[in-house]
């Protein structure tokens, strides 16, 4: 039932934009929060123009259904530059699903 709440909870995202990361980005990310996400989540702070020298901190949130099997991770990022958090949304496979601002935080491309 989880797994289907969730679903139709991100059903019409559109995934973040993707870019290469910056040299040393995931480096940076693991030493903060090891996962197997870092990766994407490099990408998708690099494709909305967030250097990864501004991220404070890096939590990772998941979600499980009954079973008890992961069906996807939130990515929390607190910024050095401004209040609040940057989350990236991804599905059990770490494709990214979407990236949004939340207490007070905003992305790049909305300011």
């Amino acid at each position: 039932m989880a797994a289907v709440v969730l679903v139709a909870a991100c059903s019409g995202l559109s995934p973040p934009p993707q870019a290469a990361p910056e040299p040393g980005a995931l480096s940076v990310l693991d030493r903060m929060s090891p996962n197997r996400c870092n990766a994407t989540v490099a990408s998708s702070l690099a494709g909305v123009g967030i250097p990864v020298s501004d991220v404070r901190y890096l939590a990772y949130g998941l979600y499980r259904n009954i079973p008890g099997d992961i069906v996807g991770y939130d990515a929390w990022m607190g910024l050095n530059s401004q209040p609040g958090a940057v989350v990236v949304q991804l599905d059990e496979y770490c494709a990214p699903r979407q990236i949004y601002a939340r207490e007070g935080a905003r992305l790049p491309s909305a300011r």
